[in-house]
């Protein structure tokens, strides 16, 4: 993380100086060796400062050669600023360098950077770069710099382009002038709201940061989960997970629960500082542990055991994991005196730190939105917000938004939380119960104004709280922690967070405290007298004396925003809409099968393991099975009294998609690849996942080689796979094949010696043998990874939000499901950490 400040220092001299350079006639000038940053200003123009210079300026603050240039621009803050980044150490050995910069998150993050640092003109510097981090690394054990990154860089010259500084110091605004700006709108704003509310008193209020009247009881649950998801150990089917409660003696009743979200790479242990307080005022407690971006996850990464820092599926897991444990609550309550007499499941909150925050807005109700992700993950964005490629992560996901509310939450409490390009506009304005967000101004890990600001801006008040710290950062509501004894090789990344942890946590920790219960006392208590510490008078008068202001706001437009930024903001405030939802229909699929008692399936005879045709002339397959599942589900949560009638139709690859689209059917099952560019069709969530192999006889197996010109290649017309051959492989003889038999037909094809190898989705090839009574140990698959990742869903109508969410939630249901998908772990493990 820390070497993106120091870029955002550096690039800040470098931007500043075309405010005013390119005005003055700058000459072409001499190179200065194999260490020099040559900065292109377009044309002939271009402008070299040496390593040598920069090296200088950090240690003696000697500003020589061009850098006086530069500094003509920069005030002696910025300067100041530049030099502390050029030379503080950075305490990440070699081997946890080369893993970070391997793994996909810093592959993603070294690309961007490339983009600005170039190899030579218009050549992305991600290879140089990788190489220079690596290099500086292994040379400087005990610490290296930016400086020694640049000595390291492997070309005779660092290439830096005039377009391409354009685009970073409009980033840079967002970090700098803009979010100052943003900051004193909002301080402007809490002296507005302050003038209108009662003067706070604080001799009056109780000191919320101490503990409350009741005493705290410590236990913990473990907790089996059934469902899918990366851990330390690698990909599960099922886990056990711990979770921590803490419990108030003596309570009149049955308390509220409050269930708190730790961050990535963090610990639940992190937050028992927050868990025992709100339990001394009368609440439950519970800190689970998210198994797949804890820190045992992250340090499993750094020694090299597992191939990804965080998988795409946590930004679903976390939010369900939540779920499930409440789901487990009801149960204990439901079974137990003891836990029926402490949990009142009916006023149930959650808090989020960082990704937790996160993850408690998805539970709140909102949307992953996964057409801004595409738009903000574009190759061609540049970005210096960390947090986005954390966020960006979540667009391998399959491509569709994810709803991942759960109706049992009454309040959301989140802290420095992103999803500013998670969620989107879109996603922030179907929240629809209370919400609070604390904000460091100086959050350098999740941007104030893109993660959290303006997603405050686009949240409907159910009411909604803002409180801003100033001088706060990423990691101010929570007090610093000793060393973990887990912690083991991984302590030099734990002094990189505590350089970027800031100061005075101490004050931002009794603010937590305070805020924390009087939010869960007002929501979860309906306890009025609460209010108070909730307004922007309260914030000015706790604020006296203390190095951190509090500037507590019910309300923030971006009118607000741009007159205090003086000009068009960096981005915009509220982007413009990504796609058009479609009009609802006139009656929904719900109310329909409702009115009428028939659900209307469809799915093929041609697709085993998913729809076919079997020896003894029966239809088969997954899909028969999930159907009727379907149907009984739908008896139950209709609450239908004579249960629903399935109608099962056929379909085939041609017309999968017009039988839904024209209303023939309700869904259809099969080995649909969900796709968003299909008039009128949208998906279910997955519910299989496999990838495209070649399909070759054994004898062919090793001497293969499908880039050879002319190679008869096999596949399905009409198909994803065949798009994808064709742009891959474009000197190879394609032979295609369509109709109810088509895939019998090439693998007949392979058989014969037709064509030399037929590409198709792995599990369907596999079942094709397995029909045709094929000994499968005279074919291979190629290669051992997919060569695509296909995502299986339903297909549904794409004007149909109820009926979708209906189905999805089914899907989910593994009780109501019956059918044995025999997923392929290996391919779904690629595929999700590809």
């Amino acid at each position: 993380m820390l070497p993106f400040r120091w870029v955002w220092a550096t690039g800040l001299s470098v931007v500043s100086l075309l405010a005013g350079v390119c005005a003055e006639a700058v000459r072409p000038q001499a190179a200065h060796g194999a260490e020099t940053i040559r900065l292109t200003l377009g044309g002939p123009l271009v402008l070299s400062v040496s390593v040598e210079s920069l090296e200088t300026f950090a240690e003696t603050g000697e500003i020589t050669d061009n850098l006086k240039l530069l500094a003509r621009f920069l005030d002696e803050g910025t300067l100041e600023l530049v030099r502390g980044g050029l030379g503080r150490p950075v305490p990440l050995s070699a081997a946890t360098v080369d893993h970070l910069l391997y793994a996909p998150l810093g592959v993603d993050a070294l690309f961007n950077l490339g983009k600005l640092i170039q190899v030579k003109p218009g050549v992305n510097g991600f290879h140089g770069l990788r190489a220079a981090f690596i290099n500086a690394a292994t040379a400087n054990p005990e610490g290296w710099t930016l400086i020694d990154v640049l000595r390291a860089f492997p070309t005779d010259t660092i290439d830096l382009e005039l377009a391409d500084l354009v685009t970073l110091r409009r980033t840079l605004a967002v970090y700098l002038s803009y979010n100052a700006a943003v900051v004193d709108a909002i301080e402007q704003e809490a002296t507005a709201e302050a003038a209108t509310q009662p003067t706070t008193d604080l001799a009056t209020l109780a000191d919320l940061d101490q503990p409350g009247p009741y005493a705290v009881q410590k236990t913990t649950l473990v907790v089996e989960n059934p469902a899918l998801r990366q851990t330390a150990t690698g990909l599960s089917v099922n886990y056990d997970f711990p979770v921590d409660v803490y419990l108030p003696q003596g309570t009149p009743g049955p308390a509220p629960v409050i269930v708190i979200s730790h961050g990535f790479g963090d610990v639940k242990e992190s937050f028992a500082f927050i868990a025992e307080h709100l339990a001394s005022y009368g609440f439950v407690a519970i800190l689970p542990d998210h198994v797949g971006s804890d820190l045992a996850y992250r340090q499993q990464f750094l020694n090299g055991r597992l191939n990804t820092l965080l998988s795409p599926m946590e930004f679903l897991n976390r939010p369900q994991e939540i779920s499930f444990l409440i789901d487990e609550l009801e149960r204990l309550v439901a079974t137990s005196p003891d836990w029926a007499a402490r949990l009142d499941l009916g006023r149930i909150g959650v808090m989020g730190d960082s990704l937790g925050g996160s993850t408690a807005l998805s539970l709140a109700g909102a949307e992953i939105n996964y057409a801004r992700l595409v738009e903000a993950c574009g190759p061609d964005n540049f970005s210096l917000n960390v947090a986005l490629y954390l966020e960006c992560r979540a667009r391998f996901l399959p491509p569709q938004n994810y709803q991942l509310k759960d109706d049992r939450i009454k309040a959301v409490y989140v802290t420095h939380p992103m999803g500013g390009y998670l969620f989107g506009p879109e996603g922030m304005g179907q929240i629809d119960i209370p919400l609070l967000m604390v904000v460091g101004s100086h959050d350098v890990v999740a941007t104030a104004v893109t993660e959290q600001i303006h997603p405050f801006v686009w949240t409907p008040d159910n009411p909604k709280y803002l409180a801003l710290l100033r001088v706060g950062t990423h990691f101010s509501s929570k007090p610093g922690r000793d060393a973990d004894p887990r912690a083991g090789a991984e302590g030099a990344a734990n002094q990189v967070i505590r350089l970027l942890s800031g100061q005075h946590r101490d004050v931002g920790t009794r603010y937590s405290k305070t805020l924390s219960v009087a939010f869960w006392q007002t929501y979860l208590q309906d306890q009025t007298d609460y209010l108070p510490y909730l307004t922007a008078s309260y914030g000015l008068a706790a604020s006296v004396g203390q190095p951190m202001r509090l500037d507590i706001i019910r309300s923030l437009t971006p009118a607000q925003l741009e007159a205090a930024y003086g000009r068009t903001p960096p981005i915009p405030i509220i982007p413009p809409p990504v796609a058009a939802v479609p009009p609802a229909r006139d009656e929904s699929i719900l109310a329909e099968i409702e009115r009428t008692g028939v659900l209307k399936v469809a799915f093929r005879k041609d697709a085993p393991p998913f729809g076919y045709i079997d020896s003894e002339n029966a239809w088969a397959g997954y899909c028969g099975d999930v159907a009727i599942a379907l149907g009984e589900h739908l008896t139950t949560t209709l609450n239908h009294p004579v249960g629903i009638e399935l109608v099962e139709l056929t379909s085939t690859l041609q017309n999968r998609f017009d039988l839904v689209r024209d209303g023939s059917v309700h869904l259809e099952c099969g080995p649909n690849t969900i796709r968003q560019d299909i008039p009128g069709i949208t998906f279910s969530i997955p519910f299989y996942v496999t990838g495209a192999k070649f399909l070759v006889r054994q004898a062919q197996a090793a001497t293969v080689n499908f880039n050879l010109p002319g190679l008869r290649l096999g596949v399905l017309q009409d198909t994803t796979t065949e798009a994808f051959l064709r742009e891959r492989y474009p000197n190879a003889d394609i032979v295609t094949f369509s109709g109810a038999t088509d895939r019998e037909q090439a693998v007949q094809a392979v058989v014969s010696g037709t064509i030399e190898a037929f590409i198709g989705d792995s599990v369907l090839s596999e079942a094709e043998l397995q029909r045709q009574n094929l000994p499968r140990d005279q074919f291979a698959l190629l290669p051992e990874n997919p060569l695509t990742c296909e995502y299986y869903g339903l297909i549904l109508p794409d004007n149909d939000p109820q009926w979708r969410q209906a189905v999805n939630e089914f899907l989910q249901d593994t009780e109501a499901i019956q059918a044995d998908f025999d997923q392929d772990l290996r391919e779904l493990d690629y595929c999700f950490n590809r």
